[in-house]
């Protein structure tokens, strides 16, 4: 990122109850379109800079050493973590309002909002 362009990074946790039933195919259809419409709007204003869906496979690690590794990203959460995304905005208010155009807060969804700190270049 430019010096000149003052904006801060920012990371989009996407949650969803696991408990939420599969869409149908159309719906499907129609989620992906509103999810690819919101990202190439952000993407023309410059704030979309990355960001992907996560599998249902992982593990947890807990422990000194990683001692506890338990199968599977959420087995001990109700709320599924389904993707993530990195954006530029302006401060935290701007990266707020952006996140309110989600599409997946019309189906239940969660969005949370982080500021990333950046580490000095090594």
């Amino acid at each position: 990122m430019t010096t000149q362009s003052k904006k801060t990074l920012f990371l989009f946790i996407f949650r969803y109850q696991q408990n939420t039933p599969d869409p149908t195919p159309e719906e499907m259809q129609q989620i992906f379109g509103a999810w690819m419409g919101w990202m190439k709007d952000m993407k023309a204003k410059g704030q979309y800079l990355a960001g992907d869906p996560l599998g249902d496979d992982g593990n947890v690690i807990r422990g000194p050493r990683g001692g506890k590794v338990t199968d599977g990203p959420y087995a001990e959460s109700k709320e599924i973590v389904g993707g993530y995304m990195v954006i530029a905005a302006d401060n935290l208010e701007h990266a707020t309002a952006i996140a309110k155009n989600c599409p997946g807060l019309n189906r239940g969804g969660i969005v949370e909002v982080r500021s990333i700190d950046l580490l000095p270049e090594m």
